[in-house]
């Protein structure tokens, strides 16, 4: 099933910004049954998403928060299997095989959290603000300081993942859940979204009172004032002018 490390899912071109997507395209089997073409595409080619060994990607297909799990950390690993711990140490006792390293270093990072103190939930399916936190967090974007936790952490994160553009080309409410198809779309998003970053900033007020202001900010590449992309940092890809996000 998806997810395994021995898949022998099939092998497509590596994505090349200087391609037309055309040149780039994955055929499956069901290829007229993908709507997000593009995004399915580019994360076919970047190894972030695989398509199945019958030659068939099942676009309708919904993801589950343990394939989630792995999708970020091959996108973190520039589309490499990473080393993980196969026995890591963790509070939850429904995860177990393939799933658990990946799972172990989301949770490790603050991408993803349990259900509950001792449960994650590996075989439920992601919802759209899930995986949002999570691909904002892949971001830079805080856990703690943009409050994605507690009672209002849906409503935070889809507010600052709208901001983002991890929405576009999307008709999702925060609820609901991911398709296979609907997953690469999110996750092209993110890989065109500008990462960030926090710094402290001494502020004084009217009265003569200092206090110390968080402040997010976009990412830079070093020695440049271009903004770093996600694509940019993970895969060291410049993203297609036409396809850049322009964030608020």
């Amino acid at each position: 099933s998806f997810g395994r490390r021995d898949d022998k899912f099939r092998s497509y071109p590596r994505y090349n910004p200087n391609k037309p997507t055309g040149e780039i395209r994955a055929t499956f089997s069901d290829q007229d049954q993908i709507q997000n073409t593009e995004a399915v595409d580019v994360c076919v080619s970047l190894n972030i998403i695989g398509g199945y060994p019958d030659g068939f990607y099942r676009p309708d297909r919904k993801v589950t928060r343990a394939q989630m799990c792995k999708m970020i950390c091959l996108l973190c690993n520039g589309g490499r299997e990473p080393a993980l711990d196969t026995t890591p140490s963790t509070s939850f006792i429904d995860i177990q095989g393939w799933a658990t390293p990946y799972i172990a270093a989301c949770y490790a990072q603050d991408i993803v959290s349990g259900v509950s103190e001792d449960r994650f939930h590996p075989d439920g399916h992601v919802t759209a603000a899930q995986a949002a936190k999570m691909l904002l967090v892949t971001l830079g974007y805080s856990t703690d300081y943009e409050g994605f936790t507690g009672a209002a952490w849906s409503t935070n994160v889809t507010i600052l993942a709208t901001q983002a553009k991890l929405f576009d080309g999307l008709n999702l409410s925060p609820t609901q859940v991911l398709t296979r198809d609907e997953a690469a779309q999110m996750i092209w998003n993110a890989l065109n979204a500008y990462e960030v970053t926090y710094t402290t900033q001494t502020v004084t007020d009217a009265n003569g009172q200092e206090s110390i202001k968080v402040v997010r900010e976009e990412k830079v590449i070093a020695g440049t004032t271009d903004k770093l992309t996600l694509i940019k940092d993970k895969y060291g890809i410049d993203t297609p002018p036409t396809e850049k996000k322009t964030q608020p």
